[in-house]
Order: C-alpha cells, then structure tokens, then sequence
C-alpha cells in the first residue's frame, strides 16, 4: 500500500455515513494558474461542494469523478495518484480538516524559503519531487541520494510519480522527512505526517 492509498484508507474511514462519499468533484487544467514555487508542473484545480483547492502536477488531466472512485483502488499510476491526491485535497479542504487550498501569493518566495533555511538549518537534503528552485537555492546542502541525507523535502511529485513515491514510501519510516506546498496538505493531515507551506493561501 502506498502512501496515497493509506491516506485514501483513512479518508474513508473519516467520512464514513457523511455522505460525501457520493459527491461529485471536478478536476481540471487551470491554465496559466500559479504553483507552489517550490514545485514544478502545471496547476491541477480540484472542485467539491463550491471549493476549489490547487496543486501542481507533471501528470496533468481532467475528469469528472466520484470521490469513491479512489476507494479500494489499486492507485498504481501517475494519473491514479494524481486523481486522489487532487480528490484527498478537496475533501479535507471542505470537511475543513486542512484549511489550505492554493499556494502563496507572488513574491513570497524569499521568505518562505528563509523559513524553510530556518528548519533545514546544517543538515543535508535529498529532494523527491522535480524542484528546481530548491535544486539552486539549496545547491550546497543537497546530496545525490535519499541514504546520505538527513531530511528528505518531498514535493507533490514525491508522491505521484513512480519514482518519488516509491522513495517516500521507503524512507519515511527511516529518514526525517517534510512535506511541502499545498499539493501534499490533504495526505499530511491525514497521516499526520511534517507538512510546511507558511505562507500558502485558505
């Protein structure tokens, strides 16, 4: 079971008699919509119950879907993965377990990552997930693979892809590690797992 299906497990149990379970959300494209600056990909907006929460995805699409679809479904892909990260995210959105729905204003950039320097302080960092940002900023700190690390920065991309979840779901037992932006709020409150996006928007 992958991280996403664990949280999916979870989820239903949550909303279990709620009813939520037979409500319809929209996914789609939102061109030209801003992304976590931290991330890469294009802007995925999610629709449930009049709200709509964001997240940056290499595996972008659109669909009309129940929220049950993800439950007891083998989430093996991209695609699956980003479907019910994007459904996890609206549904504790509007059950109002994450308040966070989009990534942070233009410009706050520097000041997140001065946060994000602040926790980070001397430790070595391997980055799961496609983030160039981060990739320069944090050039001298960042090693080559997830063993030689001291905290593992995950990205939404370090849950959807093959590869990054594959390292996530390896190491996250076995490594200190932290969630960032608003693509990976919804798997982190429901798992309880280090989230950190300060500055992101409700």
């Amino acid at each position: 079971m992958n991280i996403i299906e664990e949280a999916v497990k979870k989820l239903e149990e949550k909303l279990f008699g709620s009813g939520c379970d037979d409500g319809v959300a929209v996914i789609s494209i939102k061109e030209g919509g801003r992304i976590c600056p931290f991330s890469s990909g294009r802007c995925l907006e999610s629709a449930y119950g009049g709200k709509s929460v964001y997240m940056s995805t290499g595996c972008p699409f659109e669909v009309k879907t129940k929220v049950s679809f993800m439950y007891d479904s083998e989430l093996n892909d991209g695609l699956k993965r980003t479907a019910a990260c994007a459904l996890v995210n609206s549904l504790t959105n509007f059950m109002c377990f994450t308040r966070l729905s989009s990534p942070c204003s233009e410009g706050m950039e520097s000041e997140c990552l001065k946060k994000l320097k602040e926790i980070i302080g001397d430790k070595k960092v391997f980055l799961n997930g496609n983030m160039p940002f981060l990739s320069e900023k944090l050039s001298s700190q960042t090693v080559a693979s997830p063993e030689e690390s001291d905290l593992i920065i995950i990205s939404s991309d370090g849950i959807i892809s093959d590869c990054g979840v594959e390292i996530t779901d390896q190491y996250r037992d076995r490594k200190e590690i932290l969630f960032t932006g608003p693509g990976t709020a919804g798997i982190c409150n429901i798992l309880n797992l280090n989230h950190f996006c300060p500055y992101g928007n409700k």
